[in-house]
């Protein structure tokens, strides 16, 4: 549809910003700020469909603030490959010497650094920043098009915003709904708590709205009706309004027919203004909408053939289409929306596109000359494909995992042979599966099914249905690859590589099928001499490892291990990760906790590691068990976070299993079951888990005194198969739980087997628990409990809980036998000890026994709940008793230094003290 004008009348585009409306959505974002100045950060989501003024509404929301500091960031369509391409556009709002004190942060940064580690480098740039002052105006992050961040940028944000908690830090974001919603956009995960986070959506603007944006623009509406006419025209659409009363003349606004005789859609109005232009702003213009979102002028120009882009870049800004972005030299335009791009863009005929890309390839180099190229094939293009594919290949490149991937897909779109497109598509398959970019990797499987048969297909197929939990054909699938027949004599034979990663994977899937014997023998296969890649030696190595172990070869398992480190140098951090979990596995937490405290301090140093979220699921596990209990509930909320962020499944589901033991054991047993219905409902069920998770549920059944409840919850973990392989691993934690419950039943007869079973296994803490079960056996059968433990054969281990429960047993068979002091004074060790772990349960059972002995035990500093202080407060005073400052406590525990301060405010006040050197006496006995 064309609009005819008024003589004289020439439609043009008012250059000033404008903003109407929105009232009550900048009223939420003044509440936050003033939230935000009094140290509790907001985040405000500003959602709307393209067009509705997103960006506008930002620009507005922020005008005028007098923030010490904005960090802003725009997402680009063309960019979410960039790995911390988001990222990078915040930081660059950071002082430089900032930047340089968090070296993650820095561009040269390790791309395979892991999000925490940069998350928390990131963390710590915000909490550094110069807004600690009372009543100072809050530091501003924005964010717009979030929908378009690269990943890598995602899990970095979500680490740094969900662990802003006093912070004088207000984010907005905007953002435009997926239009397949796929139930987990990145948005939803943060932060933790509901007031901390508000939305507003930005509708069509209302007639009086549109009455206020036609008075700004100096085209008002006098005539009655006409905002509604305008309204039924464009549904209030801002940007689509704009434009009609930018192009409309005042006689056809103010007319009085039902319906405006303009285009209904906002492209066609672009292209009906477009097509007023010059040719030679034509040219340009359209040039400029196949460059990206911005470009340069004199490239623009060139595209577009002309000698002096002046003239046409004066009218296409005074057209609204085009205008000049500031921010220096060199200078740079684009279009005044993404909209006007792809109206423009979408409308150009294939060829002329084509054309357009070929003579931006033709003038630009490198990676950007080659992305022109692609856009430019009107077909297969082996010479592109190979070019494309050398780039991926190109030794010390920068591309992320990620990045390699797309090209290589576009690399087997242009690709003549079948078997060249097969291989391209595979290797971009096998990327995205090596980068754990699962989702991304499952949507190729369509494609990967249409490949030319071949092991490394058959092995591509077999993990994502391992990954999918699709156990059976991941099964027969990864079999198949690694039985398909060699080729002939050759260096780096794909059917060689597809064949080591198939074994890799499959000895995984016998692991978690319970099956280690095969495991350590298809690992075996798959780590032959000359085994290359991560995707072979990872999953091969970890298969091996774990496989020796439940194997019950554990010296094997840590000969493995030992070998790789044999050249002297630090053993890799997933080495380090294993060898850890090993430990604490078999008992031996002393150990493991050294192991796994140096790989976290590693991976936060940004080495590259893979394991990192088995780490963080095992580490405050380990912690507590050392008599560190202060943090380990935050310890376990970091695991959780870091699992689901970076889709682990079974590291995730461990860690709910871990934290459901700890709970429990805290006598906090709703958010127990809470940690293990999570954990059911986590990825595929293996046995691992499984046993994890009846563990956990026997710890609930047994602070509550519920024998029975304690061996129907360990019914998963003593099936033969399972028993057989937790005792290779020294998991004996079921052996344990199953002989106090038969002890408690009366059931001595098998309660004395049971011991008799655990006792020759038991090391590190399950010695512990062996000697205990022991004393309670003897004083089921009428023998003389020992007098202390190492009596009972268990000194010298570092085992708090297990060496309190058991002192606590000791105890009570002493008064029993009369033995009132000796009894009494090992009661009150216990019940002191188990305090300080935390162990209410326990504690409280201690107290029983104290009061049967005429004894009252008061409250006392050992006691947690007596300080009053929350499990934050606990982990704070925990790190400054032993001299850390602020910001070493906040790097410790993933927090800002204000939000440590904050908490120590709230703890002065608690305990009555004014000072570090007050608050270190006044807690340092519960500390001994």
């Amino acid at each position: 549809m064309t609009t005819r004008h008024e003589p004289g009348w020439r439609p043009r585009a008012v250059a000033a910003p404008v903003f109407v409306g929105r009232r009550d959505a900048l009223a939420v974002v003044d509440e936050a700020w003033e939230a935000a100045r009094a140290g509790e950060p907001r985040i405000v989501w500003v959602e709307g469909e393209a067009g509705t003024g997103k960006t506008a509404f930002l620009t507005r929301a922020t005008a005028g603030r007098r923030a010490p500091a904005l960090l802003a960031a725009t997402g680009d369509a063309a960019e979410t490959g960039l790995g911390h391409g988001l990222l990078d556009q915040l930081v660059a709002g950071l002082p430089p010497a900032l930047v340089d004190r968090f070296a993650l942060l820095r561009p040269d940064r390790d791309p395979r650094a892991d999000p925490l580690a940069v998350g928390a480098d990131l963390l710590g740039a915000l909490g550094a920043l110069p807004n600690g002052e009372p009543a100072e105006d809050p530091v501003l992050v924005v964010l717009d098009d979030v929908q378009w961040a690269d990943p890598a940028s995602v899990r970095v944000l979500v680490f740094a915003l969900r662990r802003l908690h006093h912070d004088r830090v207000l984010v907005l974001a905007g953002f435009r709904p997926p239009d397949h919603p796929t139930g987990d956009a990145w948005w939803e995960r943060l932060p933790p708590t509901s007031r901390a986070v508000h939305r507003v959506r930005l509708e069509g603007l209302d007639p009086g709205e549109l009455s206020e944006l036609a008075a700004a623009l100096g085209r008002p509406l006098g005539a009655t009706g006409a905002a509604d006419r305008l309204w039924r025209h464009t549904r209030g659409h801002p940007l689509h309004a704009r434009t009609l009363l930018e192009e409309l003349p005042p006689d056809v606004l103010a007319g009085t027919a039902d319906t405006l005789p303009a285009p209904r859609s906002l492209p066609s109005v672009v292209l009906v203004r477009l097509a007023r232009a010059a040719p030679a702003t034509e040219a340009l213009v359209v040039a400029v909408s196949v460059l990206g979102e911005s470009t340069s002028p004199a490239l623009a120009a060139a595209v577009a053939g002309l000698h002096d882009p002046a003239p046409a870049l004066d009218e296409a800004v005074g057209l609204g289409l085009l205008e000049e972005i500031p921010g220096g030299a060199p200078a740079r335009i684009g279009f005044v929306h993404p909209l006007v791009r792809a109206a423009v863009r979408d409308d150009l005929p294939p060829a002329r596109r084509r054309a357009l890309h070929a003579a931006a390839a033709g003038l630009l180099g490198g990676r950007a000359a080659l992305d022109h190229r692609v856009a430019a094939a009107a077909g297969p293009d082996p010479a592109l494909a190979d070019a494309l594919e050398a780039l991926v290949a190109e030794p010390g490149g920068t591309l992320s995992g990620t990045e390699a991937a797309d090209l290589l897909r576009a690399a087997a779109d242009l690709s003549t042979e079948p078997d060249e497109r097969g291989r391209r598509l595979l290797a971009a398959a096998s990327r995205l599966l090596a980068e754990g970019e699962v989702a991304r990797a499952v949507a190729l499987e369509p494609a990967v099914e249409a490949c030319p048969p071949g092991p490394w297909r058959t092995s591509v197929l077999g993990q994502l249905a391992l990954l999918s939990g699709g156990f059976g054909v991941a099964r027969e699938r990864l079999e198949a690859a690694v039985a398909s027949a060699p080729e002939g004599p050759g260096e780096g034979r794909p059917g060689d590589r597809a064949r080591a990663g198939a074994a890799a994977h499959l000895a995984i899937l016998h692991l978690l099928q319970g099956d280690a014997a095969a495991a350590v023998a298809t690992a075996g296969t798959a780590l032959a001499p000359g085994a290359r890649g991560d995707d072979v030696r990872l999953p091969g190595g970890l298969a091996l490892v774990l496989g020796l172990a439940a194997s019950g070869r554990g010296a094997d398992a840590h000969a493995v291990l030992a070998r790789a480190t044999a050249d002297g140098r630090p053993p890799p951090v997933d080495a380090l990760i294993l060898r850890g979990v090993l430990a604490a596995l078999a008992g031996d937490d002393p150990a493991a906790a050294v192991d796994l405290d140096e790989a976290v301090r590693r991976a936060r140093a940004g080495e590259p590691v893979r394991g990192l979220a088995l780490a963080l699921a095992f580490r405050p596990a380990v912690q507590d068990r050392v008599g560190v209990p202060d943090g380990v509930v935050e310890g376990f909320e970091l695991a959780v976070t870091h699992a689901r962020d970076g889709g682990t499944a079974l590291p995730g589901a461990l860690a709910h299993a871990f934290a459901a033991e700890a709970l429990a054991l805290r006598g906090r047993a709703d958010a127990a079951r809470a940690h293990l219905d999570t954990a059911a409902s986590l990825g595929p069920r293996w046995w691992g888990v499984e046993m994890c998770t009846a563990v956990a549920a026997a710890v609930l059944a047994e602070v509550a005194d519920d024998p029975d409840g304690v061996l129907r919850a360990l019914a998963p973990a003593c099936v033969p198969r399972v028993r057989a392989l937790a005792d290779g691993l020294g998991v004996l934690a079921p052996r344990v739980l199953e002989a106090d419950a038969l002890l408690d039943l009366g059931r001595v007869d098998e309660a004395r087997g049971a011991v008799a079973d655990l006792a020759g296994r038991a090391r590190g803490r399950h010695a512990v628990d062996a000697a205990r079960l022991r004393v309670r056996l003897g004083a089921a059968t009428g023998e003389p409990p020992p007098r202390s433990a190492a009596e009972a054969g268990a000194g010298g281990r570092t085992a708090p809980l297990a060496t309190a429960r058991l002192e606590a047993e000791i105890g009570r068979g002493l008064l029993a036998v009369g033995e009132r002091r000796a009894g009494v004074d090992l009661l009150r060790g216990a019940r002191d000890a188990l305090a300080r772990q935390g162990a209410a349960p326990w504690r409280r059972r201690c107290e029983e026994l104290l009061h049967g002995a005429g004894l009252t035990p008061g409250g006392t500093d050992t006691d947690a709940g007596a300080l009053g202080l929350t499990p934050h407060e606990e982990a704070v005073v925990a790190l400054v008793v032993r001299g850390l400052t602020n910001r070493e406590v906040g790097r410790d525990l993933y927090i800002t230094p204000r939000t440590v301060a904050y908490h120590l405010s709230n703890v002065y006040a608690k305990l009555g003290v004014t000072s570090r050197h007050e608050l270190r006496d006044r807690v340092r006995p519960r500390r001994t």
